[in-house]
């Protein structure tokens, strides 16, 4: 059974945020009865610290002090997304100008390349490059954006 997150906790994550300076990304809720781990993940334009992590769950902590659902966790864990994670808003990709990001879009087609500019309208792109088949650079408009993320190269 998944938990659901009670509309007063997702309140009280936002507004410890919004204390904070940064945008929540998501929340996730795993394990059952009174072992629940919540997991937050926070970004902000220009990274994140454990500072913020900190004043996240401080923040967190003073507002569900005496809530029955914070009663039922485990463990509240706040972390950004992940390098490699999809990104729920473009600017999250402004640190990776320069980076492989993979995009998906909402026509289905995918493009792959060097990330040369992300703002909240969209993105431009640079696909690989070869000498016998030269690619332009690709503008794609947020609205025909379904999915993005930075390609982790080992």
């Amino acid at each position: 059974m998944k938990e659901t997150l009670p509309d007063f906790v997702r309140n009280a994550i936002n507004d410890a945020c919004i204390d904070a300076g940064v945008t929540l990304i998501d929340v996730v809720v795993r394990g059952q009865a009174r072992q629940l781990v919540m997991d937050i993940f926070i970004d902000a334009p220009l990274g994140i610290t454990h500072d913020h992590c900190r004043a996240v769950s401080r923040g967190l902590e003073e507002r569900l002090e005496e809530d029955e659902f914070a009663g039922r966790l485990r463990a509240v864990d706040v972390s950004s997304p992940g390098a490699d994670a999809p990104v729920k808003h473009l600017w999250q990709l402004t640190k990776s100008v320069g980076r492989t990001v993979r995009v998906e879009c909402t026509d289905g087609t995918v493009v792959e390349g060097s990330l040369m500019r992300a703002e909240d309208d969209g993105l431009n792109v640079l696909p690989a490059q070869s000498k016998k088949d030269p690619k332009p650079l690709v503008t794609l408009h947020a609205a025909n954006i379904k999915e993005a993320r930075v390609v982790i190269k080992i």
